[in-house]
Formats: structure tokens, C-alpha cells, sequence
């Protein structure tokens, strides 16, 4: 698959789309701009590579949910551990590749309230 071409097939930012799936994984696509919610995954790691753009996630972790922020540029990856409170932004855009069990919520399994630029879903197909 042609990723360059599969992202653009669509518009929709935060909206990710399944390009393949990998045993019970898939491999999902999205474009981000922005800022996305408070999550966490309690049963799944979230794996990140950068395609184009830069990512920051905060991360509130360790002693009293510490806050910090990684920041991703193109071709860098980061896994956000299980349970880890973790919130996605991209000031100037970005598009990624993630890997996710199927069925995994973009929202997680625990968030603050979602705004409305932000899909709640499990990946859309990449048509």
C-alpha cells in the first residue's frame, strides 16, 4: 500500500482509517491538527510513528500523575504504555501510523469529555 496516496483519500482529522490489519492489530492512518482528549487504554499499549509533521503527547505519569511531553518529528516512534493518561496534539498537523488491537476506542477506555473535532470510533475502512 501506498501511504502518501491512502492518506489522501481522506479529509477528516482525528478520524482514523484501517489501511491493514496484522493478526488481531490494526494498522491505522489519521491526520491530526490540534489537540485530541485525556485518554488512557488500560489493557493496550498505543504505538505511534510520525509520517509527516510533528506530534506532542502528554503524559501524566509516575508520583501524583506528573505531567511531560514528547515530541515526535517525521520517521519517530513512541509507545504510550498501558494505563498511561495520555493526550495527542499537532499545533501544525501531522499524519501517523498507529498500531492498535482491533476494536480499540480512539478515545480509550477512560477520557475527559470529548469536543466535537475529535471521531470516537474503532478506525473506519480506508475506501
Amino acid at each position: 500500500m501506498d501511504l502518501t496516496a491512502a492518506l489522501g483519500r481522506f479529509e477528516e482529522l482525528w478520524s482514523p482509517r484501517i489501511a491493514a490489519q496484522v493478526n488481531d492489530y490494526d494498522v491505522r492512518i489519521a491526520k491530526v491538527r490540534g489537540e485530541h482528549v485525556w485518554h488512557s487504554h488500560a489493557n493496550t499499549d498505543e504505538f505511534f510513528l510520525v509520517l509527516a509533521g510533528a506530534l506532542h503527547i502528554a503524559l501524566r505519569d509516575g508520583p501524583g500523575g506528573r505531567e511531560r511531553v514528547v515530541v515526535l518529528d517525521q520517521g519517530q516512534i513512541f509507545v504510550v504504555p498501558r494505563g498511561v493518561e495520555h493526550r495527542p496534539a499537532s499545533p501544525a498537523g501531522a499524519s501517523l501510523l498507529l498500531f492498535e488491537p482491533t476494536g480499540t476506542l480512539t478515545v480509550g477506555d477512560r477520557h475527559d469529555a470529548v469536543p466535537d473535532h475529535v471521531d470516537v470510533t474503532t478506525g473506519h475502512s480506508l475506501r
